[in-house]
């Protein structure tokens, strides 16, 4: 994606998270990896996350999928949007864009979003709270990039459903044709409006707000906390004004709270497991038989092939001198940091989905952890044709 215009170093130095950037002709002779029909289909799907989206009378609407065939034989010619989430864990071809922003960590990526727009339709000034790569398919689009905005910039209250900014303020306008792609960091105001039918494959990459990440971990902290671990006072002496919470007081709770988040190695278990977490678990599901690590390997010797599910997410990391797998919210403690599977890992951490296991479907164990993945449906057997 970068190649010809400058180096991934180049790029996260001077424009990641900090400014716009336009790269003509990134992707050349770009080919849609999806139609406007096999789209449409995905948004009737009831596991998609699905909208359609368009303005009256300048009103902008919004309607939610799934969606019936006759929720599109009903619109007009024009001035509509279709906008479905994911669109990379059902469509193999889509998935392989992700490949172009491999210099980024894997965890940090959310999902493809696909948009089709028919002429003069958008979904309105907005901005967004994360990093998003928009690549150009068929059609173009002129995109109007505005003002940083944040949690105080005014929202347009009569736009039910929709982030509508209530001011926007044109810094550029860009015009992208297939295969040019618009890098947008978090925070910066844009506004796309299709010249005709236009596809658009946007990147976005997971930012998980502090309050997010507080709510999760504490609730997480939780579970390993008894009901004996209380706030307590043995070294009290007496108060003079009884209703006076005490420096002394917070002091004890700050002292009860600190180790707890202070635990590096439960943090990094915890944020692995938390950042390999499905976007749509729905399509996780287990194997009707489950294996154990010797009943996989019989099974491969007789042919069976694995592969990820295209719905699963997987990190690894080192944490206190021990190898981790996390994958669709679980960690798995690998005792051995071999060579073999550290292989493996790089192999479920690659862009494809594709699995190479001849070299290690001996080695007991990444046979045991693929039999953990396979049962919780995080690899599946590739379908024969």
């Amino acid at each position: 994606m970068l190649s010809g215009h400058l180096s991934p170093e180049e790029f996260l130095t001077r424009y990641w998270q900090k400014k716009p950037l336009l790269l003509h002709q990134a992707l050349p002779a770009f080919v849609d990896p999806i139609s406007p029909e096999e789209l449409a289909g995905l948004a009737c799907e009831e596991e998609a996350e699905a909208r359609l989206v368009w303005q009256r009378e300048n009103t902008w609407e919004l309607k939610t999928g799934p969606f019936a065939e006759n929720d599109f034989t009903s619109l007009p010619e024009q001035g509509w949007t279709l906008l479905v989430q994911a669109v990379d864990h059902w469509f193999p071809a889509v998935k392989k864009l992700l490949a172009e922003v491999a210099f980024i960590p894997r965890w940090r990526i959310n999902d493809i979003m696909v948009s089709y727009a028919t002429k003069n339709a958008g979904v309105g000034p907005h901005f967004d709270y994360y990093d998003v790569f928009i690549i150009q398919g068929q059609g173009s689009r002129r995109w109007k990039i505005g003002q940083h905005c944040d949690s105080g910039s005014e929202l347009d209250s009569k736009h039910s459903g929709l982030k509508i900014l209530k001011h926007f303020e044109t810094n550029a306008e860009w015009e992208l044709y297939p295969g040019d792609v618009l890098y947008i960091p978090p925070g910066v105001a844009h506004y796309g409006i299709s010249r005709d039918d236009s596809l658009s494959y946007s990147i976005g990459f997971r930012a998980p707000s502090l309050s997010e990440i507080l709510s999760h971990y504490t609730d997480e902290l939780c579970l390993t906390l008894t009901e004996d671990q209380r706030f307590s006072d043995p070294d009290l002496i007496p108060v003079q004004n009884d209703g006076e919470i005490s420096a002394a007081a917070i002091g004890k709770l700050s002292a009860l709270l600190r180790p707890l988040l202070a635990d590096e190695q439960a943090l990094a278990l915890w944020f692995g497991r938390y950042m390999s977490e499905p976007k749509v678990p729905q399509l996780l599901e287990a194997p009707e038989f489950e294996l154990d690590g010797q009943s996989l390997q019989q099974a491969l010797e007789q042919g069976m092939r694995l592969e990820k599910n295209p719905a699963s997410r997987f990190a690894w990391q080192n944490v206190a001198q021990e190898l981790y797998c996390f994958a669709d919210g679980r960690s798995f403690s690998l005792p051995h940091a071999s060579e073999p599977l550290k292989t493996l890992l790089m192999q479920l951490n690659a862009w494809n989905d594709t699995l190479e296991l001849e070299d290690l479907s001996t080695e007991p164990d990444c046979l045991n952890l693929l039999a953990e993945l396979y049962n919780q449906g995080s690899l599946i057997e590739t379908e024969t044709t």
